[in-house]
């Protein structure tokens, strides 16, 4: 069956418009009206949430993260600047926040090692994992899900953000660049780097 193919003027236009609303919403918000503040959190909070659980790896975690994201933009839309796109500036602030809420959590890790403290264990997990093992057994979905969570949770922050806007957000390398404010050429190679050791943990699994 022939399908007709979209049509490139009116994608544009409708980027155009959603542009133009955006900017009237962003205006409005910065003049204190929170109902047009609103609407913009209704347009982009799903893609914010997925940005953060993608870095923490943790529902709640990742929903508090982006509570405080709309809370910074809430304070902080005095000093956007509107040669910016807005998306991309409260990406920024969602991937600051997050990389903040890892490494503070980095630091609580190592301040409990130094302390003598060793990491809490899950005594289910361990029964689990010891229970009738079958090396040769295929892997479940889940099982194949955890090794990518654990793989995803090996990369450094840097890594992990750059592999998320594009993987998962689709965001060019330029959008990237500007999110995390760094050389297009750092995006891609933290790309290339984060892409093949995934492939290699993966890889592990056949």
């Amino acid at each position: 069956m022939n399908r007709a193919l979209p049509d490139p003027s009116n994608s544009s236009e409708d980027r155009a418009a959603e542009a133009a609303a955006v900017e009237r919403l962003v205006n409005k918000a910065r003049a204190g009206d929170e109902e047009s503040f609103g609407e913009l959190v209704k347009m982009y909070h799903q893609r914010v949430y997925n940005l953060a659980y993608g870095m923490v790896n943790n529902a709640e975690d990742a929903a508090e993260l982006a509570q405080q994201t709309w809370v910074k933009v809430w304070n902080k839309l005095g000093s956007f600047k509107e040669d910016a796109r807005f998306f991309t500036w409260v990406y920024r602030v969602a991937c600051n926040t997050s990389l903040d809420f890892l490494r503070h959590k980095a630091r609580l890790r190592e301040d409990a090692l130094v302390d003598g403290v060793e990491p809490a264990v899950n005594p289910d997990l361990d029964r689990a994992a010891s229970q009738n093992p079958r090396p040769d057994r295929e892997l479940t979905q889940s099982e194949i899900r955890e090794v990518f969570e654990k793989s995803l949770e090996s990369l450094s922050p840097d890594h992990r953000t750059a592999l998320i806007l594009r993987e998962v957000d689709g965001l060019s390398y330029e959008e990237i660049a500007r999110i995390t404010r760094c050389r297009k050429g750092t995006v891609m190679s933290r790309i290339f780097y984060a892409r093949r050791k995934m492939q290699e943990k993966l890889g592990e699994l056949r």
